[in-house]
C-alpha cells in the first residue's frame, strides 16, 4: 500500500476518472434512440452530461467514503482487502437506499465494487508505467470506438427538401409569416373588407438550400399593395435575403 500523499490522491482521482466515463458511458448508451441518425454524437452529449452528474457524486461521497475506509483498513484489517471493497459496496447501496431508490441502491452499489477494485488494483500497480497509462487511456480509447461505431450504424440523414425549407421557415408563431400557407402554395379570403392573396413559394438554390418567399397582396376599392420577405433555409437556420413592400394595413390592428 503506498503511502506517499501525492500518489494517494493521485490514485483517487484516476480511479474517479475511469469509473466516471465508464458509468456514464454505459447510462449515456441507454439514452440514445438506436432508431435516430447522428447516434454517435447523441452518446456525445448524454456522455458529458451524465459525467457531471456521475463524477460529481463519485468525486465528493465515493471519495470520502473510499479515504475514510482505507484509513481504517490500514488500522484495523490491512491484510482484508476484500473488506474494503465489501465496505464500499455496501456504502455505494446506501446512497440509493436512502433516496428509498432500489435501482439506484444496486447500481451505486456494483459501481462502489468496481471503483473499490480498480483502486486496489492501483494500489498495487500503481509503479507500472506503461500498464497505468494504458489503463487511464482505455475508457477515452473505448468512448472513440463508441463514438466511431454508433456514427457508422447510424441511420442515414434524410436529405432536406424544398418542403422541410418551408417547414422550417413557417414554424415560428406570432409573426406574418405564421398567417401564411405551410406549404407551397395560395390562400385567398377577406380581411377586414380588403381581399386579400397570401402565396408562399420555394425554389433551390444549391445543395439542401432554398429561398422560400412569401408574398402577401390586398385591394380595397382604389386601395392596394403588396409585401413580399424571402429567406434563405438550410437545414440548421434561415436567414433574411430580402424585404419590400409595407406591412398590410389590417396587421396595424390585428398583430
Amino acid at each position: 500500500m503506498d503511502t506517499t500523499g501525492v500518489s494517494f490522491f493521485s490514485r483517487k482521482l484516476i480511479a474517479t476518472f475511469i469509473t466516471t466515463t465508464f458509468i456514464a458511458m454505459f447510462i449515456a448508451l441507454s439514452n440514445v434512440d438506436m432508431a435516430s441518425y447522428g447516434q454517435g454524437n447523441h452518446f456525445v452529449g448524454w456522455t458529458f452530461f451524465f459525467c457531471l452528474y456521475v463524477g460529481a457524486v463519485i468525486l465528493v461521497y465515493g471519495n470520502i467514503i473510499s479515504i475514510g475506509v482505507e484509513l481504517l483498513q490500514r488500522k484495523y484489517f490491512a491484510r482484508k482487502k476484500w473488506l474494503y471493497v465489501g465496505i464500499l459496496g455496501i456504502f455505494g447501496a446506501l446512497f440509493g437506499i436512502v433516496y428509498e431508490e432500489m435501482p439506484l441502491a444496486i447500481y451505486s452499489f456494483f459501481i462502489a465494487i468496481f471503483f473499490a477494485l480498480l483502486d486496489l488494483w492501483l494500489m498495487k500497480n500503481s509503479y507500472k508505467t506503461k500498464q497505468l497509462f494504458f489503463l487511464i487511456f482505455s475508457p477515452l480509447l473505448f468512448f472513440f470506438c463508441l463514438w466511431v461505431f454508433l456514427e457508422v450504424t447510424s441511420p442515414p440523414v434524410p436529405p432536406f427538401t424544398a418542403d422541410d425549407a418551408v417547414s422550417y421557415a413557417t414554424a415560428g408563431e406570432g409573426t406574418m409569416i405564421s398567417e401564411f400557407p405551410k406549404e407551397v402554395g395560395t390562400w385567398t379570403g377577406t380581411i377586414e373588407d380588403y381581399e386579400v392573396k397570401r402565396e408562399t413559394s420555394v425554389i433551390s438554390i444549391g445543395d439542401e438550400e432554398y429561398v422560400v418567399t412569401f408574398e402577401e397582396e390586398w385591394k380595397k376599392g382604389y386601395i392596394s399593395g403588396s409585401y413580399l420577405t424571402s429567406y434563405i433555409v438550410d437545414r440548421n437556420s434561415m436567414t433574411i435575403k430580402e424585404s419590400e413592400g409595407n406591412s398590410p394595413p389590417y396587421y396595424a390592428k390585428n398583430p
